[in-house]
């Protein structure tokens, strides 16, 4: 966590903002080295990551417009514009802009370039007019009720009219480092070396609120009209609080953690504040506005870097250091996380379409997370929404396991026969892109055939999609390995190398990539979806000595750490991992042990694992379970 007002990694990317809403328009003794995640017995509310829209270099800012469903990113390469979820191509070809934001009332996008100008640019002609502002612009606000544009500058603050671009200046020692606007009172608030300054409606300096201490973050709460601000000093971490009506300091909580950037919603009056653990793990705080006091902590796998509200959704966004994206449901305070690129920077909320978008620096692009799309259940062959498991006994006959969403089952159902012929099994999820759960199977000859869900239990025809897969000793669904946003297949060959074969999204393939070496020593493997919550999929591997291991997927086609799990997983002759079974929101693991037993070993994405529960008998006849 970095402090506000410090540039990062370079000069196009933004310097922190302070969040407000207005700017956002089994018993074999498994443990995870994780921190647990709050409410796990609450299912999150889902929402997909749906688009990959690519943006300049070194991407930084961005600002949505919700009126006109456009978001601008600015990057080394000027602004670039995203049309609702297509790539709009560069606004123009700016002077290295550090910060952007929009005025949805004019249809107006202000940036700040390193030049020490601001270009004022038309939302519908892109006519660009270069507003001069003084020395190191940065952080750009916009009052959209007076339609005043206020930019952080070495010497102070200029305000900018924006009917007539003409500007003001109000100087001030320190500088300003970070804005944040009150368009009720019409006041402004602006971070200035330990200090706040308060600038009134006249665009005068009516007072200085010392702080005593580095700020860290602040966030606005218009319709309560108070101002929370973290920091940290000798007194330790703090979340205190301003009173808008006086300006003076209230009522302050002291942490064990560090703490930093922070965002409210005003419908609800929760604070959600980012905090770090002294490891790299991370958490978001979750306060009560009116009581002020915290109401829960939700652990996440990296640290929080940025935060963001939907207060229409009552969800809220927390993209963090690893590239996972952790999305809170305000009401529940359940959580889960998707994967939105390496390095986020930055991100946004559009409160009209309920979608997110997140800037990641490490892949130039923005991954946007569509709140009114589901995420896709990878085992729900009945179209029911809840996990299911497919078996197949000795005689070929292949039977549907309905799960009920709890951990237990439905009435089984046969859904083929003949599948004795085939060497291998596997469930990949919607691998074609029809929205429904598919089926992968290698026959004899080394053909590979895909059997397309229909969503009600049953199957479409089936389509040859590869051939030669007759020398690979697994094959196994690992989710989406690459961050496309197409499920993809990992198969291990005779040597030990382990490849993973990049679904196309529409039944076909990209090409493969080869992910690893010596996994013959694997006695069994499996793709174990986002097990440890950071919102890119993983693999167990269980070795010769029983010993099962995580190998967490990084979201690009590659490994982060390995990790010990559990022992003693010798015992079990199946492994597989269906998705979130017993209806939690995390990925589970189901394991079959010699006497036919089918065990239910619930993942919660943290360091405890819980005893694991016996959810069926008499699987042994079983010649494959998916």
């Amino acid at each position: 966590m970095f402090a506000a007002g410090d540039n990062s990694r370079a000069l196009g990317v933004r310097r922190r903002r302070w969040a407000a809403v207005r700017s956002v328009a089994v018993g074999l003794g498994l443990a995870l080295l994780l921190g647990a995640f709050s409410s796990p017995g609450s299912p999150a509310v889902a929402d997909a990551v749906t688009d990959i829209v690519p943006v300049g270099d070194k991407p930084g800012a961005i600002a949505v417009n919700p009126v006109t469903n456009k978001a601008y990113v600015a990057s080394f390469e000027g602004v670039s514009v995203i049309n609702g979820t297509s790539d709009g191509g560069l606004l123009y070809s700016g002077d290295m802009p550090v910060d952007v934001a929009v005025n949805s009332a004019t249809n107006k996008i202000y940036v700040s370039e390193i030049g020490g100008s601001v270009a004022v640019v038309n939302g519908v002609s892109g006519a660009v007019t270069w507003v001069p502002v003084g020395a190191e612009p940065g952080v750009v606000a916009v009052n959209e009720t007076t339609n005043k544009i206020y930019v952080a500058v070495k010497t102070g603050l200029t305000i900018i009219d924006g009917a007539t671009n003409t500007t003001t200046s109000v100087p001030f020692d320190g500088g300003a480092q970070d804005i944040l606007v009150n368009s009720v009172t019409d006041k402004v608030y602006v971070q200035s070396s330990g200090t706040i300054k308060v600038i009134n409606a006249s665009g005068n300096l009516s007072s200085t609120i010392v702080i005593g201490a580095g700020i860290l973050g602040a966030a606005m709460n218009e319709t309560t009209n108070k101002l929370y601000i973290t920091t940290i000093s000798r007194f330790g971490p703090r979340l205190s609080v301003i009173n808008g009506a006086t300006d003076t300091s209230g009522a302050s909580l002291t942490f064990s953690q560090t703490v930093g950037t922070l965002a409210v919603n005003p419908g609800t009056n929760k604070i959600y504040v980012a905090a770090d653990s002294a490891s790299t793990d991370g958490f978001v705080k979750i306060i009560d506005g009116a009581a002020f006091t915290e109401v829960t902590t939700i652990s996440t796998a990296t640290r929080v870097s940025e935060i963001v509200v939907n207060p229409t959704s009552n969800k809220v966004y927390a993209p963090t250091n690893g590239g996972g994206t952790v999305i809170i449901n305000g009401q529940s305070n359940s959580s889960y996380a998707v994967y939105t690129g390496s390095e986020p920077v930055s991100a946004a909320v559009n409160t009209s379409t309920n979608k997110a978008y997140v800037v990641s620096y490490g892949t130039a692009s923005v991954r946007i997370i569509d709140g009114t799309v589901e995420q896709p259940v990878k085992n729900d062959f009945n179209g029911d929404g809840f996990t299911d498991v497919l078996a197949r006994e000795a005689s070929g006959v292949l039977w549907l396991y309905p799960g009920d969403g709890s951990g237990g089952w439905l009435n089984r159902v046969q859904v083929g026969q003949g599948w004795n012929i085939m060497t291998a099994l596997v469930t990949p999820g919607d691998f074609n892109g029809d929205g429904n759960a598919d089926v992968l199977a290698r026959d004899g000859g080394g053909l590979l055939w895909l059997y397309p869900g229909n969503g009600s239990s049953g199957w479409l025809p089936r389509v040859q999609v590869g051939m030669g897969w007759a020398g690979m000793t697994a094959i196994e669904s690992v989710g989406d390995f690459n961050g496309d946003t197409f499920v993809d297949i990992a198969a291990r060959t005779a040597s030990g190398v382990l490849w993973v074969y990049r679904g196309n999204g529409s039944g076909g393939w990209l090409s493969a990539i080869q992910v690893g070496t010596g996994w013959n020593g694997m006695s069994e493997m499996t793709g174990v979806g986002d097990f440890n919550s950071d919102g890119t999929p993983d693999v167990a591997a269980r070795d010769s000595s029983g010993v099962l291991w995580l190998y967490p997927g990084n979201g690009s086609g590659g490994w982060l750490p390995q990790r010990a799990i559990g022992q003693g997983w010798n015992v079990m002759n199946s492994l597989l991992g269906p998705g979130d079974f017993d209806g939690d929101g995390r990925a589970d693991i189901l394991a079959r042990n010699a006497a036919g037993e089918l065990w239910l070993y619930a993942g919660i994405g943290g360091a405890a694992w819980p005893t694991a529960s016996r959810v069926g008998t008499g699987w042994g006849g079983m010649t494959a379970i998916l």
